[in-house]
Parts: structure tokens; C-alpha cells; sequence
């Protein structure tokens, strides 16, 4: 009976061992199962915020973008407005003006024609050149003023208290199409002889080459590309330096060769 009574108190104490052991895992189980969830709730929450947080910043995004919007459309206004008052205060001064076309090749030597505005107001005797949308090679600028100064030569005209402004614009973006200096020369200098004159250039009558400072006209490249540009216009007459009527060959309009911006004048300009 003795061992009895000692085995069985051995049992119970193991089996009381054994129930305090797996009481104390279920408490740290359920104490880790607890503190996942709260880990899980505050990473919830965490993503709850940070969900309000990239909503405000995407709407904070779309504020700035339609902020912006508002502020290109108002500089677009006010630069168009101060365009607008910049042409009434020239046409106010102003004391002449030509228009023809300088023609210019583009990266694939296709000839294009590229409306140029010559305007003579009251000033100081500066020039002003204005080139938009395409681009101009590094001797338009020299060439502009020696064509000025060839027109002014030829008509007697004294500029010492005139501004002339040239404007070689085209209507859209050809940024693949480069005025050169040399070829524009001699158009530059007949818009500048007929605004100096008050007369007008014949519409019908284009002309390519340099203009140099004894009023002769150079040679350039590319003559036949820009008398097809010049045919496809509307141009019955071509004018091209002297040597170089033989590289344009026949396209279906009349091709003269001019040795002086005096005799291009005799063709292009309007009598009055």
C-alpha cells in the first residue's frame, strides 16, 4: 500500500506539472495571438492613414495641376495681349512696310518658302531681326544688315531716326527647316528696297542668293529645290544668281539669272 500511495502521488504531481505547463503555453498562445491582432489592427490602421495620406496628396496633385493649367492659360493671355500692344505701338510708329518670302531647305533639302515682314518705323536707326519657329544659321544676322544697307545705298533713303524691324516667322513649328543668311540676302534687301520706296513686291516673283556690299547678288546652294518651292507657290519667275539658271534646269516657270539687286528690282518691285 505504501508504493501505492507514493506512485499515485507521483502521477498526480506529473499530471499537475503537465497542467500548469500546458495552462502556461495557452496563456503565452493566446497572450501571442493577442499581440498579433493588435499588431494587425495598428498596421491596418497605419494603412487606413496612409491610404487618407495619398488621397490628399493625389488631390493636392490635381489642385497644383489645374493651378498650373490656369497659370499657362494667363501667361498665354497676357503674352498674346502684350503681342497685341507691341503691334499697335509699331503700327502707331510705323512708317512703311513690305512683305515677301525667303525661301530656306529643310533636313531632307526639300525647298520651303517662309513669310518675311520688313517694317520701317520712327526710332534711333537700330535694326531689330525676329526669327520664329524655324531655325537660322550664323550669317542671317550680317546678312540682314548688309542688306540694309545695300537698300538704303540704292534708294537714298536716310535711316538715322528710323528703326527697321525684320520678321522671318513661319505660321507653324518647322524647327527642321534653316533660313540660311546667305540665300535670304537678296530677299531681305528687295523687301527692304519697297518698303523704303512705299511700294510692293510682286507676289508672282521669288528670288534666292546673297546680297553683297557692291549690290551683287551671290551664289547659293540648293537653287533647284527652291525653285520647285517657288513653282509649287504660285511663282511664275524665279530669280536666281548668275551661273546657276543651268542647275535648275526646266521645272515649268520662267528661271532668270540677276547679276545686281538693280536688276532683281526691275522684276520684283511694283511701279507705283
Amino acid at each position: 500500500m505504501p508504493y501505492n500511495n507514493r506512485l499515485l502521488k507521483t502521477i498526480i504531481t506529473i499530471l499537475l506539472i503537465l497542467l500548469i505547463s500546458s495552462s502556461s503555453f495557452l496563456y503565452l498562445s493566446i497572450k501571442e495571438i493577442k499581440t498579433k491582432d493588435e499588431t494587425v489592427s495598428s498596421l491596418k490602421d497605419l494603412t487606413e492613414k496612409q491610404k487618407e495620406r495619398i488621397s490628399e496628396l493625389e488631390r493636392s496633385n490635381d489642385n497644383l495641376q489645374l493651378n498650373l493649367s490656369r497659370k499657362e492659360e494667363l501667361l498665354k493671355n497676357e503674352t498674346q495681349t502684350r503681342q497685341r500692344y507691341e503691334e499697335e505701338l509699331i503700327n502707331l510708329a510705323m512708317v512703311a512696310k513690305s512683305e515677301s518670302w525667303v525661301l530656306a531647305l529643310d533636313d531632307n533639302d526639300k525647298g520651303n518658302l517662309i513669310p518675311l515682314e520688313i517694317i520701317i518705323k520712327s526710332g534711333r536707326g537700330d535694326l531689330f531681326l525676329n526669327v520664329a519657329n524655324v531655325l537660322f544659321d550664323e550669317t542671317l544676322q550680317s546678312s540682314a544688315q548688309t542688306a540694309i544697307k545695300v537698300a538704303r545705298e540704292v534708294t537714298g533713303t536716310s535711316l538715322v531716326d528710323k528703326d527697321v524691324l525684320i520678321y522671318i516667322k513661319a505660321p507653324v513649328d518647322t524647327r527642321d527647316t534653316t533660313v540660311s543668311g546667305g540665300s535670304a540676302g537678296s530677299a531681305i534687301t528687295l523687301a527692304a528696297i519697297a518698303a523704303m520706296q512705299g511700294k510692293t513686291l510682286r507676289d508672282d516673283v521669288l528670288i534666292t542668293g546673297s546680297i553683297r556690299e557692291d549690290h551683287s547678288i551671290g551664289r547659293i546652294g540648293g537653287a533647284k529645290e527652291k525653285a520647285l518651292a517657288a513653282k509649287q507657290y504660285g511663282a511664275v519667275l524665279f530669280l536666281v544668281p548668275t551661273g546657276q539658271k543651268s542647275e535648275v534646269g526646266e521645272i515649268g516657270i520662267e528661271i532668270m539669272e540677276v547679276r545686281t539687286i538693280e536688276d532683281a528690282a526691275r522684276y520684283s518691285i511694283q511701279s507705283s
